[in-house]
């Protein structure tokens, strides 16, 4: 999935980004872990102007962090700092369904909606599944048709994306995710804004729990 049209112009820029972050999200790159501009120049056969405009851009999205006279690495999170963006993303989605009025007559958007779900059935790897949430969620903002909090949650989608990877690596939880996330399509549909806000809490606090639980 690309999450680079917007910010950057340079095609070669977005790969190596878009590369770099499928590394960190498959754990091929580890927190603490050294990224080298050159490495990625020979890689892609490019120079490092490119490499350096997208390390330069995730580290502006909090998935790279540079050490002064050491370079650049890719950030590591702490349990309470998981547990903050948890928190910030559940009070976006709270204040992007305080305005949903009636939800059920976004018919194009609830339709993206349900083949997301669809897609999340046949899902055949947490990665694969992680951006498949990702979809979900950001078209609860986009049913908001609030700009300010579509940024907001942008912003933090990225690290957010590190955390779910955690809390989807393994059949089960995604088995349970997929039921809920099948309960929160139904809630839209019937718009039932009262059991939709007391789903997405206690979706956010299974997560909380689940990251916890296996960093712990």
């Amino acid at each position: 999935m690309e999450y680079f049209e917007k910010s950057l112009d340079n095609a070669l820029s977005k790969k190596v980004a878009n590369q770099l972050l499928e590394q960190v999200l498959s754990s091929e790159l580890k927190p603490g872990d050294q990224v080298v501009e050159n490495n990625y120049a020979e890689q892609f056969n490019i120079s490092r102007s490119p490499v350096r405009e997208a390390i330069y851009l995730l580290t502006m999205e909090g998935i790279i962090e540079r050490v002064p006279r050491k370079g650049a690495f890719i950030k590591g999170y702490t349990i309470d700092e998981m547990k903050d963006l948890l928190d910030v993303r559940n009070s976006i989605e709270m204040l992007a369904v305080e305005r949903l009025i009636k939800p059920s007559e976004e018919k194009k958007l609830l339709e993206e909606m349900r083949l997301v779900v669809h897609k999340m059935m046949k899902v055949e790897n947490y990665t694969e599944y992680t951006h498949l949430n990702y979809q979900f969620h950001y078209l609860i903002l986009k049913l908001s048709k609030s700009k300010v909090l579509i940024d907001m949650y942008s912003k933090i989608s990225l690290p957010l994306l590190r955390i779910q990877i955690i809390h989807f690596s393994s059949n089960k939880v995604i088995e349970k995710s997929v039921k809920e996330h099948k309960e929160i399509y139904s809630c839209l549909v019937k718009d039932d804004i009262s059991q939709l806000k007391t789903i997405l809490r206690k979706h956010t606090e299974d997560v909380i729990y689940s990251v916890k639980s296996k960093l712990l």
